[in-house]
């Protein structure tokens, strides 16, 4: 698309985020952006991003480069809207969704090179002239930690239904999930708390035999999760979205045992799909589920065997939230843009 299209454009977004994997950043923007389609924007993407969303490529490769001086270039005077915690610091006017403060909370859940990555997201909300939020937990950080205050909250939404029972046994059998299982989704994310979860699995499973399914994998700007050698352990790696429905579906139970989140999509996922989920006693997961779900204390093995075992044996309710869509949380993206 040429230099005259940008021209009209009245907010300018950062494209980066829509490369890459669908982690859980990356759900939030693309629901974002297809939740705004009375917005006047136009998404600008650096070389290699391949994305219906993208309007104009700017063919720089280096990520930093194109983020900290070909955007706001190219941007002008128009406002930049981030969706991935960062953004660029000579952008002339700047919105930043901050999901949450994992990487200045605690630097050891991160390769040593994500030090900067800290100081970028810090620095991208103090400069910042409207900061976005998914909860009023990251909220309340920010004005603790960074003193950043006016913080709007754009809760995010939840899609999908229940796989069809035909697409969860062809999934189950394409992964060889032969017997019941509790499932966790990214596990290769130190705040996730995998331990606990494998620790409560290995006291339950003699009483109740079940696998525990992880679905997800490493990160490079992760620090390493050891892969766990369990024959009643089931690692199966990022899935597309259909098989992750399927995976989801099938589950007795979804384990969320995270130390620390900005916000909490799999609990909500889980019962999107409809299946219980039981949840770490965390402010922004339990912001996330409405206070509806389980919630059993942090790091606390016996606490989660006791109910991993319960959830086996009998199946738990799923909630029935709010209903809340992205269309929601896009007009108040809208609103707070102004």
């Amino acid at each position: 698309m040429g230099p005259g299209h940008l021209e009209q454009a009245v907010i300018v977004v950062d494209g980066r985020v829509l490369g890459g994997a669908a982690t859980g950043i990356q759900r939030v923007a693309r629901g974002l952006l297809d939740a705004v389609p009375q917005l006047e924007h136009r998404v600008l993407a650096p070389r290699g991003t391949s994305d219906p969303r993208v309007d104009r490529v700017l063919p720089v490769a280096h990520p930093r480069l194109w983020e900290q001086v070909v955007l706001p270039a190219a941007a002008g005077t128009r406002t930049v809207l981030s969706l991935a915690n960062t953004a660029p610091l000579l952008a002339r006017h700047s919105a930043v969704f901050v999901h949450d403060l994992a990487p200045l909370r605690e630097p050891a859940w991160f390769v040593p090179r994500m030090r900067f990555y800290a100081r970028a997201v810090a620095s991208a909300a103090r400069r910042a002239e409207l900061v976005l939020v998914p909860s009023a937990a990251v909220a309340a950080e920010l004005a603790d930690v960074l003193g950043v205050r006016g913080a709007v909250v754009v809760r995010p939404a939840v899609t999908g239904a229940p796989s069809s029972p035909a697409e969860v046994v062809r999934v189950r059998a394409s992964l060889r999930l032969d017997r019941p299982y509790a499932v966790l989704v990214g596990w290769g994310d130190r705040r996730k708390d995998v331990a606990t979860a494998l620790a409560a699995h290995r006291l339950v499973r003699d009483r109740v035999p079940h696998d525990l399914v992880l679905v997800g994998d490493a990160h490079p700007n992760l620090a390493p999760v050891p892969r766990p050698a369990d024959a009643t352990v089931r690692v199966v790696g990022r899935l597309p979205d259909a098989d992750l429905a399927a995976v989801l579906t099938g589950a007795e139970v979804l384990l969320h045992p995270s130390v620390y989140e900005g916000f909490g999509l799999p609990p909500l996922e889980a019962w999107a799909h409809g299946t219980p989920a039981l949840v770490a006693d965390v402010p922004a997961v339990r912001e996330a589920t409405y206070d509806l779900a389980p919630v059993l204390p942090v790091g606390d093995v016996a606490a989660w065997a006791d109910a991993l075992e319960a959830a086996l044996l009998t199946r738990l309710p799923v909630p029935s939230p709010v209903a809340w869509r992205w269309r929601d949380a896009g007009a108040v993206l809208v609103t707070a843009l102004g």
